[in-house]
């Protein structure tokens, strides 16, 4: 739900370290309208390769325009697909053209906090020589939104994430202004 820029990546992995980190590779590729519809919108077309060990799984992601302007919460609906290939395939048949990707390395920890599953997930992107931390929670209620960010706001702090770093930026933006696209 936020992602924050983080200076040390080792406060967070002290922190969680009780929890089983998977790492894994994220090559992701986004797609688009030729008149930039997704874009303008805030809406998100991606086809992501989850590279774990030698293992990989495709996902095919939309994430509806943020439903909360300032964290830039998005819901988002995704489904496993057996080909990055013919998935591109299609998605360029339906009319959809690749607009940016990249690739980030991640780590993964499951942390539970109060009620809450959430999802810790430390990246590095070499393009863009920053680390960020990405903290989320699935939740199909969206009444629970406002109890959520609350628990969110109290758990950051822990990972000794200062407010002032967090930022709503999305990555495909800071890639996109790194290239001078």
């Amino acid at each position: 739900m936020k992602t924050g820029q983080i200076e040390d990546i080792a406060k967070i992995l002290n922190h969680t370290y009780k929890c089983h980190p998977e790492k894994c590779v994220y090559r992701d590729t986004y797609f688009d309208t030729i008149s930039k519809d997704f874009f303008n919108s805030e809406r998100e077309l991606r086809l992501r390769k989850v590279i774990i060990d030698k293992a990989e799984r495709i996902l095919l992601t939309y994430k509806e325009t943020p439903f909360d302007n300032a964290s830039k919460s998005k819901c988002e609906y995704e489904i496993r697909v057996s080909s990055h290939e013919e998935a591109s395939i299609i998605l360029g048949n339906l009319g959809y053209t690749e607009d940016i990707n990249f690739q980030k390395h991640c780590t993964n920890f499951q942390v539970k906090y109060r009620s809450l599953e959430i999802l810790v997930t430390l990246v590095s992107m070499r393009e863009l020589k920053q680390d960020f931390i990405e903290v989320e929670v699935q939740s199909d209620e969206a009444d629970s939104i406002n109890q959520i960010y609350e628990v969110l706001h109290e758990f950051l702090p822990l990972l000794e994430v200062a407010s002032e770093q967090l930022t709503s930026e999305y990555y495909t933006d800071m890639v996109r202004n790194l290239r001078g696209k």
